[in-house]
Parts: C-alpha cells; structure tokens; sequence
C-alpha cells in the first residue's frame, strides 16, 4: 500500500490507561494477539520477568512464558508464535500463543551469527527476523528458526555506524528499516539491505532531541515514533525525517487501579495527597507500538499502558499545495 499524497493531521488525543503495579509491572514492551488481548512483556525487576496477559476490560488474566530473565521486545508472528529477546541469555525464545516454550535460539559472541545483548527485533517484509545485536552494535537477520543470513553496522557515530542500537521498526509499505541508535542518540533509516538512507534527531532535551532512544515503530503514514527514554516522552518524526510532534504523558486511572484504590482506605489517602500533574506523566517509556489507529506505549517507571489515538485524513494532490520550500508567514 503506497504512501498518500498528504496528510491532514486533525489530532492525537489521549485514550486511556491500562494496568497497574504488581499486575503490568515495568512494562517493556507489549503485543496484540488476533483476538484482542494484550501480552505485556513485564520485566517487573527484582521479582521475575514474565508475559502478562489483559484485555480492554483491565482484567488481570494471568501470565505465560517462562524462562525469561531480561526481556527487552515482544513480536508475534502471523501463526501467532510470540519471540522474546532476552539480553541476560542472549537468546530469543519463541512461544505459542498460549506461552508453551517452543523452541530458543541464539549464541553468545561476536563472530557472524552470534549476539551480545539483543533488543529490538521486527519482521522483515520477507518474514525474517532483523535483531539489534546492541554490544555488537550491529543489525542482523536471521530465519525465524535461527539460521543467520546477514547483518550490517560497526561501532561508531559516522553514518551507518551505531553505538548500542537498541530498537528498529520495518516500514512495511518501502521495506525501509528505522533504528533508534541509543549510544548516538539518533534514528537511522536504511533500505532493505542495510544501506544507509538518512538520519534524524539529535542529543538533548529540545524538541526532536533524543536522550537514550529505545523502542521505534513506523506506522501505516510512515510516520516514526520512538520512545525517548532519557527525555520521558514520547516522538513523532514523518517519513522525511521531521520533528512533529512529542507526546509526554496524560494517565488517567485505570479501571483495576480504581478499584483497587476504592479498596484500600491508606493508598487513597496517599493519591489525595499527592501533586497529580506529575503522576501523569511518563517515567521511562520503554516501547511504543501502533495497532490501527492507536499508538500504545509502555511506561515502564510506573507500571502502565497509556494509550492515544490518532486521527488523520488524506489527502490527493489538489486539497494540499506543493511544499514551497520555505515557512508561511500566517496561519489559519
């Protein structure tokens, strides 16, 4: 499916707010199975990483998986087998979808082939597996049962290069990859075969700058979005690679975290007294990840799923002028 023309971008308001502590705890990241419900990659530390499964409703429907000790990304494939990375064992570990371990691979090392600390991954368009191999500072490509192909990157900050990349997104429509490069505190897009395109974003904590990019996702627009870890928020970058917008956290209670509020007399004492500006706001996002027209994201310091919605119209060729280049002196 091709890119439109242009966009109209009418909004993107907060949604809602999913989980609580000891039910979503740490939050890395999250996927969706076909039916609806929300795996949430809990790296919960100190108390054991775990898969844990919920639903639109905010009921804790338990967990799955085991075996996992530092989780970093969670992917499902189109027979609804879950991959996990996990940095502690260097090895990806694959689940059914009902969290039944069926399988694991991965060596530990720096030869072709082996990886040291993976984070993210993604799908390519021909269905393999891209890995930031993050120690490695490189992107390789394996078959979902592990055979290597090929990768790409060295240690550096020149183009093409990487400093612990740790997240990646495939834009489906281009087959171009999108990497969140943490050590460089950039993005980098290259083509399918691991050519460099373009970079954009820059250290700090100005608008468009990055403080330790994390996770990345590219949505159906070709818009980028990319948790900024360090900065605790959220950006949005188009398809060229321009700043547009940031998103820094509005939670709401969620549904469990309301009731169980309404059940303990001390914790609703302690919310009343507290400042509520700042409790709404993102500690640490970790991952985002877009479904339809919803952008997900793990805000792992406090134990939650925040959810917003985007809203957006294309547009053809005669409702949009030609990009003249420089700004407009009005609005309307």
């Amino acid at each position: 499916m091709s890119k439109p023309h242009g966009l109209l971008r009418a909004g993107f308001p907060f949604h809602a707010t999913l989980g609580m502590r000891r039910v979503t705890t740490n939050p890395i990241d999250l996927a969706i199975l076909k039916d609806g419900t929300l795996l949430v990659l809990n790296r919960s530390y100190g108390l054991g990483a775990q898969i844990r499964k919920t639903n639109w409703d905010d009921e804790d429907l338990g967990t799955i998986g085991s075996g996992l000790e530092w989780p970093v990304q969670i992917i499902i494939d189109q027979q609804e087998q879950i991959y996990v990375t996990d940095e502690a064992t260097n090895k990806i570990i694959i689940f059914d979808r009902d969290g039944n371990n069926i399988g694991s691979w991965g060596d530990y090392g720096s030869k072709p082939g082996e990886v040291n600390r993976p984070s993210g991954m993604s799908f390519d368009v021909d269905g393999n597996l891209l890995i930031a191999d993050t120690l490695n500072h490189r992107i390789s490509k394996f078959t979902p049962s592990g055979s290597y192909l090929t990768s790409f990157g060295k240690l550096g900050s020149e183009e093409g290069s990487f400093n612990m990349p740790w997240g990646l997104s495939v834009d489906s429509d281009d087959a171009t990859i999108v990497v969140s490069d943490w050590g460089n505190n950039r993005l980098q897009k290259f083509d399918k075969d691991g050519n460099f395109m373009m970079s954009f974003g820059d250290t700090g904590p100005e608008l468009g700058g990055l403080s330790g990019p994390a996770g990345i996702e590219v949505d159906s627009d070709g818009d980028t979005y990319v948790a900024d870890r360090g900065n605790h928020r959220i950006l949005q970058y188009d398809a060229s690679g321009r700043y547009v917008d940031r998103f820094i956290g509005d939670a709401v209670l969620s549904k469990s975290g309301r009731i169980y509020l309404m059940a303990n007399a001390r914790a609703c004492r302690s919310r009343e007294m507290t400042t509520l500006e700042e409790s709404k706001r993102f500690r640490g996002p970790t991952s985002v990840r877009i479904y339809g027209d919803l952008m997900y994201v793990t805000d792992c310091g406090s134990h939650r799923i925040q959810v917003y919605k985007k809203e957006i119209y294309e547009l053809s060729p005669s409702q949009i002028l030609p990009d003249p280049g420089i700004p407009f002196l009005y609005n309307v």
